[in-house]
């Protein structure tokens, strides 16, 4: 059953890989059988499936608007300040992942005892070192400078993604060039226009994304005020 902030078996790169060379082992063989005096056209096939980065697919249950206010245990404005690669020694080997620092502008949740910092870094799975490559589908991908309102389940890195519903726990502050109006886009641009599309499938290119407009999107403070009035409403549950 497809989860919430993970995919469906966590995603491990040495299955990923295995199932990969499992796939295209037999037209390795089959390239090998049928053009035995071309061992150029061969090599290059095997270079160009080893120097490809891995793809690990992912299935996600896009949450409601409550469910992503419920299960985030911090809900922030940010800005990303840093973007580390790094390779991370895990039970199921190592992996390449990137560390994003944000500095927080203004929080909206935090169910910590203590105050939320000034700077956070969060832990990503995914990323490109020393000329490997490893993605995760619908996984975010920052850039210095860029703004953002992150629902962030899990900071400690123990989840491959720490935020909620993966691609839908990220929402981008962006401009429009026309009017230098600032809104709110999903991760993969789509403008915001409502709190209840956050659980539209995220592809910019479905029937229902292809309608939405960036004059009608939410502005950062509108979708700031939906939040704190979702957390506020379901903390005063009994």
């Amino acid at each position: 059953m497809p989860h919430r902030n993970r995919a469906v078996g966590t995603p491990r790169p040495a299955y990923g890989v295995s199932i990969f060379w499992g796939a295209i082992a037999p037209a390795l063989r089959f390239l090998c059988a049928v053009t035995p005096f071309r061992p150029a056209l061969i090599l290059a096939l095997a270079l160009a499936i080893l120097l490809a980065p891995v793809l690990l697919a992912t299935s996600v249950v896009a949450p409601t608007f409550p469910e992503l206010v419920a299960e985030s245990s911090i809900i922030a404005r940010v800005e990303v300040t840093a973007i580390r690669p790094a390779w991370v020694e895990t039970s199921q080997g190592r992996v390449i992942k990137t560390f994003v620092t944000f500095r927080i502008l203004r929080v909206l949740k935090n169910t910590a005892a203590s105050p939320a910092p000034a700077e956070l870094t969060l832990p990503f799975l995914g990323g490109e070192l020393d000329g490997e490559g490893m993605r995760v589908q619908g996984m975010p991908r920052f850039t210095v400078g860029q703004t953002d309102i992150l629902f962030i389940s899990d900071a400690t890195g123990a989840h491959f993604s720490p935020l909620v519903g993966l691609m839908h726990g990220r929402y981008r502050v962006l401009t429009d060039p026309a009017t230098a109006r600032t809104y709110l886009a999903r991760n993969d641009g789509t403008p915001l226009e409502n709190e209840a599309d956050v659980q539209l499938p995220q592809s910019a290119t479905s029937p229902a994304n292809r309608l939405k407009s960036i004059a009608r999107a939410l502005s950062p403070e509108a979708f700031e005020t939906r939040i704190s009035t979702e957390s506020a409403r379901a903390a005063a549950l009994p």
